[in-house]
């Protein structure tokens, strides 16, 4: 007899947790597309002001959130003392587990106690309906570092016989080693409750800590990144060709820039020259322009903000990359996966970034760095701005056309993984009578 208990009287809820930035909601918008098609209830709970900022300020994602749907909720829990509050649990408990603190009984004591005060703190922030799904069965899903906080412990014991999907936060590849051959562990076990869904295997090799990452109970699942499928690009890649084929009727040309801002990466001073000397280049080289500027979802402040005074060949744009994507004829990337998005379109990309001087998170090669883009071969390199001058003359001198053909096989095997990311979420869906077999 076909098992009916999630369909009796129980509707299927998705709750879906964002506190970093726009990428979080843009990694999952496909699958949050595939569940609201399957007739979930959507919730999706910002537990920080600056992920719904961010969200606001990408219209893709932000036009996702604001359909007209009774099936989607949104739900704030973010403010200055929660925040604070979340962020010293976070400290916490991270010490406490580094120091292997619990090996003493008076200190352990002591940290139950101040678990179980963040744990209440945060529970009873959360909107009391959230709560009140007790022992249902629903999915549950946040982005993968979320592994790494108590708050996750927390959610798990609260709602026990739930699923639970992480997610990156981008389609960054964390694998550096791209000859190298991944193998995968045995076949899925679709029946676990937690699932890691990651785009390639070689991206776990990359990030497993050895910890919460290698939990035997949490499944890796190697999926691709859902956006590269052509079932979600194919409509976009027409619109861009389309646009990009229309050149020569067109009196300018329009140049996407992908900004990166000052923090980790890269100190204010270097942002500021970038932002300088590519203004400086394209206006050298291209008389008629149209330059769209998508500032990082972190990239506050910035000094494209300052720098542009009544300059009105530049404009600042909010839209998603893909979108912007069907409306320009070439690319300058400050280093980031925004290029892969744009080279999935089928535009070129000039990535403006020096490696060697800006390594981190950058691949060694010989005495010095790459980056995972280059060595994916899927983006024309400039160090500098006179390499960046070159890049541009060449594609100018070619109508901005630039196929490039002999990428890196590790991209070709992404997006195959891609186009099939859709069968194993509905095969753990299924699995767990979420929806119908």
């Amino acid at each position: 007899m076909k098992d009916t208990t999630i369909t009796r009287g129980i509707s299927k809820k998705a709750i879906f947790f964002i506190s970093g930035s726009a990428g979080e909601l843009d990694w999952v918008l496909p699958i949050l597309d595939l569940l609201l098609a399957k007739n979930f209830n959507l919730k999706i709970i910002f537990l920080t002001r600056h992920s719904l900022k961010s969200v606001k300020q990408n219209r893709m994602c932000n036009d996702f959130i604001t359909q007209s749907n009774s099936r989607i909720e949104i739900l704030e829990c973010g403010g200055f003392f929660t925040e604070k509050i979340e962020f010293i649990s976070y400290l916490t408990y991270r010490i406490f587990l580094k120091l292997k603190l619990d090996q003493l009984p008076i200190v352990k004591q002591f940290y139950s106690l101040c678990d179980g005060i963040f744990k209440i703190f945060f529970l009873r922030n959360l909107p009391s309906e959230i709560l009140n799904f007790g022992n249902d069965k629903h999915l549950f899903i946040a982005e993968y570092p979320s592994l790494r906080r108590p708050r996750d412990k927390w959610i798990k014991q609260n709602f026990k016989n739930s699923i639970f999907f992480y997610s990156p936060h981008s389609p960054h590849i964390y694998c550096q080693e791209l000859d190298k051959k991944y193998h995968e562990e045995g076949p899925l076990d679709f029946k676990k409750n937690s699932f890691l869904l990651l785009g390639h295997p070689g991206d776990y090799q990359s990030i497993n800590d050895g910890m919460e990452l290698a939990d035997e109970s949490l499944q890796k699942v190697y999926i691709g990144h859902p956006k590269y499928s052509n079932k979600w690009l194919s409509d976009l890649q027409i619109a861009a060709k389309k646009f990009r084929s229309e050149f020569n009727l067109r009196e300018k040309t329009n140049v996407l820039i992908l900004s990166r801002g000052f923090g980790s990466y890269l100190d204010e001073s270097s942002h500021k020259k970038m932002v300088e000397t590519t203004l400086e280049v394209i206006n050298e080289t291209l008389p008629s322009k149209k330059i769209l500027v998508k500032k990082h979802p972190r990239e506050n402040p910035s000094y494209w903000n300052e720098i542009l005074g009544d300059n009105s060949s530049v404009e600042i744009v909010n839209e998603h990359i893909l979108q912007l994507a069907t409306k320009a004829d070439f690319v300058i990337s400050f280093w980031g996966s925004g290029a892969m998005d744009c080279f999935s379109m089928g535009l070129p990309v000039i990535e403006y970034w020096n490696p060697n001087e800006h390594d981190k998170d950058q691949v060694a090669e010989g005495s010095g760095h790459t980056t995972i883009y280059r060595k994916l071969g899927i983006v024309l390199p400039a160090n500098n701005a006179e390499e960046l001058k070159k890049r541009i003359d060449f594609l100018a001198s070619n109508n901005h056309e630039f196929n490039i053909k002999e990428y890196h096989p590790f991209f070709d095997e992404l997006l195959s993984r891609s186009n099939s990311w859709e069968k194993t979420i509905k095969k753990i869906l299924q699995t767990h009578k979420l929806i119908d077999g």
